[in-house]
């Protein structure tokens, strides 16, 4: 569900280019310092645009350094690495989601590569659970809550007419409280979006609501882009789908997007964020539209 949140690197200096790859660096290293070699499969660029920000809003003290990476063996020359305390913390979300993903996978169709991979991140798991248990069993909640959303969706889904099928999926709401009506298209996505809120939230000091408005924000798209990206196969598989089971258009997908984008960034530069602004920016407001530009093509 991740793999979104990316930079632009066509509006990237080489400077900035180098800090990225050094932050990306940095959390590899801590995955193999805290997991152990395999867990380095879990590095995404999501979670590194997580160490960016966190570390420009709260500039903690960072270590930097040159090493031979074991991923890009010799004769290449050492690769510059930046580390922090959010990389730690950035390394033990990796491996929690990682292994979640891993799990709704096999839920999804027992793949062997996913039972697999099952297997060879169990420990790793149960170390990050002990590391950092209050947002483990925040994902254990949400995707067991995700999981019985889809699978009622996909009944509900089935039985709508065209006609009572919404044009897109609406603005993001706030209000957790609100009820649901009997066919929620957005619910998933909303879901998604509380629990990443949520680990985003942590250790944030007075910038705390912000950064759990922000995730939820950040989320909800994550949830909804992946949907768009997976669309001819879920309409070819039958798998639930949100922007399926209303029909969408590549249009309507665009404006729902651009509706939660919007949402995001408003929160986003309330940020008093300096240090990398430049370089997060091309994530948000460019980065994250790669794949769907792709898969979409604009007019």
């Amino acid at each position: 569900m991740f793999g979104f949140v990316v930079a632009d690197a066509g509006a990237l200096s080489e400077e900035e280019k180098e800090r990225y790859r050094a932050v990306y660096c940095g959390l590899c290293l801590a995955l193999r310092d805290r997991y152990g070699q395999l867990s380095r499969a879990c590095l995404t660029y999501d979670l590194t645009f997580f160490v960016l920000l966190c570390s420009s809003l709260h500039e903690p003290e960072e270590t930097q350094g040159a090493s031979h990476c074991v991923m890009h063996p010799a004769p290449a020359a050492p690769r510059a690495w930046a580390r922090s305390v959010w990389t730690d913390y950035a390394a033990d979300l990796s491996v929690a989601l990682a292994y979640h993903k891993v799990l709704d996978d096999v839920a999804d169709d027992g793949d062997l590569a996913a039972r697999a991979a099952e297997r060879l991140l169990a420990g790793a798991y149960e170390r990050a659970r002990a590391r950092i248990p209050e947002q483990c069993a925040e994902i254990e909640r949400a995707m067991a809550a995700i999981r019985a959303i889809e699978g009622a969706g996909r009944n509900n889904a089935a039985s709508l007419s065209s006609a009572a099928k919404p044009a897109c999926i609406p603005p993001l709401s706030t209000d957790a409280t609100d009820a649901a009506p009997v066919f929620d298209p957005d619910a998933a996505a909303r879901e998604f979006g509380r629990m990443l809120g949520r680990l985003f939230a942590h250790n944030q000091g007075f910038w705390t609501e912000a950064m759990e408005e922000l995730g939820r924000g950040l989320g909800r798209f994550i949830y909804l882009m992946d949907a768009a990206a997976d669309f001819a196969d879920d309409a070819a598989s039958g798998s639930y789908n949100p922007f399926v089971a209303i029909g969408a258009t590549p249009d309507a997908m665009r404006t729902a997007l651009a509706l939660t984008a919007a949402d995001m960034a408003e929160t986003y530069e309330r940020l008093p964020l300096v240090q990398d602004k430049h370089l997060m920016d091309a994530v948000l407001y460019s980065g994250v539209w790669a794949q769907f530009n792709r898969t979409y093509p604009p007019h």
